[in-house]
């Protein structure tokens, strides 16, 4: 009896290892595409002006892309995005003497480069469930600007510009090929990525109606789809 069950655990534990190193290795050296889209947070010069003119909500505008990866092990991998937003920004307020509200919205192309860091692969966890931290560099492209009607601000259309991002995944494959997944970012571009580049003056600290940080930032929440070849 002892002998029997002592081969019973034996195969056991060889059949779950079995199983731990089938799914720890089911990405290693393969190839994925996805689709993904999700709501965003548009946080650029005046973006305070959406809130102070009772419109908060108008600062939520959406983005939908297409992403490609590697997975080169259970640790590292890689991929490209591109992907289409709409945005919403808003001209200068303070320093006009209406002090009105002069919001627009225009259109985005970027495209990224990321490497991708998996936990689950760092604490030898195996599981069909992924958490990964990723960062990556692109570039945005913004055009069709639309008129804020402000007195004397001009917005420049079309621009493009460096970026840099980073970001959090939550993945579920259901199978070898199907998965979904939750993706949480935030990006940061140069100054004229919303058509704005404000003036050393309106830079300054006395100036009315500059947020003052020299960079355009955007927070998303995306969930999408992906099939692993």
């Amino acid at each position: 009896m002892k002998r029997l069950a002592g081969v019973t655990l034996a195969i056991l534990l060889t059949c779950a290892m079995a199983s731990a190193q089938q799914t720890k290795h089911i990405h290693e050296g393969r190839f994925y595409v996805g689709l993904q889209a999700g709501p965003m947070l548009n946080i650029y010069e005046n973006h305070f002006s959406y809130k102070e003119n009772g419109k908060p909500l108008g600062l939520i505008t959406y983005q939908t892309g297409i992403v490609g990866g590697f997975d080169v092990n259970d640790i590292l991998g890689f991929r490209l995005s591109a992907s289409y937003a709409k945005n919403a920004g808003a001209c200068n307020t303070r320093d006009t003497a209406a002090h009105g509200f002069y919001p627009y919205t225009f259109q985005s192309v970027n495209v990224f480069a990321d490497a991708i860091l998996d936990l689950y692969g760092l604490s030898d966890l195996a599981s069909f469930f992924r958490i990964k931290l990723y960062g990556g560099l692109g570039l945005g492209h913004t055009f069709n600007m639309t008129d804020s009607h402000h007195p004397w601000q001009d917005v420049s259309d079309p621009n493009t510009v460096f970026g840099f991002r980073f970001g959090g995944i939550v993945e579920y494959n259901f199978t070898d090929h199907f998965g979904i997944f939750g993706d949480l970012c935030g990006e940061a571009y140069t100054d004229k990525y919303n058509g704005l580049m404000p003036s050393a003056k309106e830079q300054a600290e006395d100036y009315e109606g500059y947020g003052g940080f020299p960079l355009d930032l955007r927070g998303l929440v995306s969930v999408g789809v992906l099939y692993r070849f």
